[in-house]
């Protein structure tokens, strides 16, 4: 039974709900997406850390680095792209991590890289000092 002074027309709520739903839907996506990005470069930028931490210790060497750098992502549930590499240059120490990003949205980056630097420690003995 309609009303006579009804201005809605039968369908009407139909079609507004057809239009809403993809582009909530699309808004939520695009702030999954986001999130699950920022997490991946935050993994990648501890992981990068703490390795480059690792190599500029005194008693570092280049292999821990990379293996706490590998151990930091996966223990976080990351999952890395190829090995990190690392670098001394100038008396400092640089490590890049390349973390996977899961993707939920298409148009989004499928990896983010992030690298690490820490000077080197120059040990001293206090006689020398």
């Amino acid at each position: 039974m309609k009303k006579a002074n009804s201005t809605v027309d039968q369908g009407e709520t139909v079609v507004q709900v057809v239009i809403a739903v993809p582009i909530v839907l699309l808004l939520l996506l695009i702030a999954i997406q986001a999130m699950l990005f920022m997490h991946s470069a935050h993994i990648a930028t501890l992981s990068a850390a703490k390795g480059a931490a690792t190599a500029a210790s005194a008693n570092g060497d280049m292999i821990s680095a990379i293996d706490s750098a590998t151990r930091t992502a996966a223990e976080l549930g990351a999952q890395l792209i190829g090995t990190p590499t690392l670098e001394a240059r100038d008396g400092f120490v640089v490590m890049r991590v390349r973390v996977a990003v899961p993707n939920v949205a298409i148009f989004f980056p499928s990896s983010v890289e992030r690298q690490g630097e820490e000077p080197l420690e120059d040990f001293v003995p206090e006689d020398e000092r």
